[in-house]
């Protein structure tokens, strides 16, 4: 059955390569620097490379956002998502899938009364701002050096076009790696928490996760894509917003992929930590917005006279109407899905407030005097906890959000020798694999009672304050958080919730 929720995601890969793979090699195309058919192979090669390679650090922005927490649930989010971006393609309009996914995340969590993370939204709602003015900037100014450039050399036309091609060839290759390095965690990155894949070692010497497994497929969904579909939206990329040129389609091919690698790599990211210069939130951004951003740059360098405005403002409403139309369609999918095909799209999660968690609480911060309402309370559905926080005004969204993840119960038996068996020796250190032999058989109610637990006993288990520098491994000790807490959850087998 988790094979069979997939297909919503492959599906949303399908209409995300048709989609954007005019922002990778649209410009070469209709330029005809470059013929399609090689253009789609480039892409499928090098979109698969980078979605496995590079493709985890978007996924945990999304997943701090919403955490959809069964198969049926992250099938209809992603189907959602889905037909908002096929139905944009329909009309021939480059439009964000980033932000038709967030869209969708936020209308999961409406249908769930789950809290959203506005943390996590803010880095990724500014992203949509801060990335196409990049683009345009940098698009600018590698169009003032190549005029300058240019003018000053004597190459002959036909040895300059020689050179264009080939480097649109080369620039749209890391365009497209750095599409799917960026672009994997919009495709199944709600899936991470339900794969239906399992970990492959052959021989004990290759290993593919079952995350790998996972970005693999979502990208060969794209690559599927780019090469049924992705013709139509080329044109709009490519001529009807601004007429380009071969020079100046490069311009615009080097100025997205360096946008889309900026905010999706996490070897650039360590790169910058290890340097001491600032860094750059990994979040999935929309390469249509940096592409679109790198050709108004273009327009302007050029006098902004040829731009296109009508087209842009067409375009512009698609970002607007796409996370709406998403998170709309996941409410009514959902609703569907659960209540006619009768399929858990929320697996049951309790909260509880007794002495144990008011303890925690208190160790962050939280007021005591203000829980009176939940005190010694116990709530069955998320949308009941978040009821009753309505009435404590004193707390605000944040200061919720804790209440929520302290009192939440996640029931979990370490058993070393399944974790054993389940993980590759690689996956943990020694000495991390030392700490939780020594709680073999013990049980937790929550995630934070065996992070407290795991940090108590070993260094290796803590998570670092929260600076640029320390971003990184903190975000690799969560993933292996979640893989230990995943496989030693305890089945809980209970009615799906009726919202």
């Amino acid at each position: 059955m988790g094979f069979l929720f997939l297909t919503s995601g492959l599906f949303l890969g399908w209409s995300l390569g048709a989609n954007h793979h005019g922002n990778v090699f649209g410009a070469a195309v209709q330029t005809r620097m470059l013929k399609f058919k090689y253009a789609a192979l480039i892409t499928s090669i090098f979109v698969i490379l980078g979605a496995i390679i590079e493709g985890s650090g978007g996924s945990a922005t999304l997943n701090r956002l919403g955490s959809v927490n069964a198969a049926a649930g992250a099938f209809s989010v992603a189907l959602a998502t889905a037909i908002s971006i096929a139905l944009m393609t329909k009309i021939k309009l480059p439009v964000s899938t980033s932000q038709a996914i967030v869209g969708a995340i936020i209308g999961w969590n409406l249908f769930a009364g789950m809290l959203t993370d506005y943390h996590s939204l803010l880095s990724i709602v500014s992203s949509w701002v801060v990335a196409p003015i990049i683009a345009a900037a940098i698009a600018f100014g590698l169009f003032q050096i190549f005029r300058s450039r240019l003018k000053r050399s004597n190459i002959h036309i036909l040895s300059l076009d020689t050179y264009t091609r080939w480097a649109l060839i080369i620039f749209g290759a890391f365009g497209a790696y750095s599409l799917g390095a960026n672009n994997i965690g919009n495709i199944v990155g709600i899936f991470v928490s339900v794969s239906p894949f399992k970990d492959i070692s052959l021989f004990h010497i290759i290993h593919i996760s079952s995350l790998e497994q996972l970005y693999f497929w979502g990208a060969a969904s794209i690559a599927v894509g780019v090469y049924t579909y992705s013709g139509k939206v080329m044109k709009t990329v490519g001529t009807d917003l601004f007429k380009l040129s071969p020079i100046t389609g490069l311009i615009v091919v080097i100025a997205s992929a360096i946008v889309l690698y900026l905010f999706g790599s996490r070897g650039l990211q360590q790169l910058l930590i290890n340097l001491h210069l600032p860094t750059i939130p990994l979040v999935p951004i929309s390469s249509s917005q940096a592409t679109i951003g790198a050709v108004i740059g273009v327009g302007i360098a050029k006098g902004g006279r040829n731009i296109h405005y009508n087209i842009m403002g067409k375009i512009s409403l698609g970002w607007v109407s796409a996370p709406a139309l998403a998170c709309l369609l996941t409410f009514v999918i959902l609703f569907f899905v659960q209540n006619v095909f009768e399929q858990p799209v929320l697996n049951k999660i309790t909260y509880v407030f007794n002495r144990v968690e008011l303890v925690e609480l208190q160790n962050r911060g939280i007021n005591l005097d203000y829980l009176t309402e939940v005190n010694g309370r116990e709530y069955k559905s998320a949308l009941a906890l978040k009821s009753s926080l309505k009435n404590i005004p004193q707390l605000n969204r944040e200061q919720k959000i804790i209440l929520s993840t302290v009192s939440e119960v996640h029931k979990m038996k370490i058993d070393y020798d399944n974790l054993q068996t389940s993980l590759p020796e690689e996956t943990l250190s020694a000495v991390q694999w030392e700490t939780l032999k020594t709680l073999d058989g013990k049980k937790y109610n929550h995630k934070w009672q065996l992070e407290n637990k795991l940090c108590e006993l070993s260094e290796e288990w803590c998570f670092k304050p929260v600076t640029s520098k320390n971003q990184l491994y903190n975000s690799d000790l969560q993933k292996k958080y979640k893989i230990v807490e995943s496989i030693s959850k305890i089945a809980v087998k209970a009615p799906p919730n009726r919202i």
